[in-house]
């Protein structure tokens, strides 16, 4: 891989540079979600506005079924795998 590194020196520079200059700029971003897309207490990635305050609101998109259904795979995979590690440090 090697240069990994560039991409997300890329996205941490463009995610500042909206914060900086309060640019109202829809990111795809890892976001807390609390009822949006229908889950509660997970971070996960979705496009949100972001300008000078940080995360000024995520930007709901229409999912099919499909999609819906796999995200929330997504979700429940997360929370499993953070449970799991939790249990370990415990």
């Amino acid at each position: 891989k090697g240069a990994t590194f560039y991409g997300v020196a890329a996205a941490l520079a463009r995610i500042t540079k909206a914060i900086l200059n309060n640019e109202n700029a829809i990111l795809p971003l890892s976001v807390y979600l609390d009822g949006h897309y229908g889950m509660n207490d997970i971070y996960i990635g979705a496009p949100a506005v972001v300008n000078r305050q940080g995360v000024r609101h995520i930007v709901e998109m229409n999912l099919n079924d499909k999609e819906k259904e796999q995200m929330k795979n997504s979700a429940d995979t997360l929370k499993k795998v953070l449970d799991d590690a939790m249990k370990q440090i415990d």
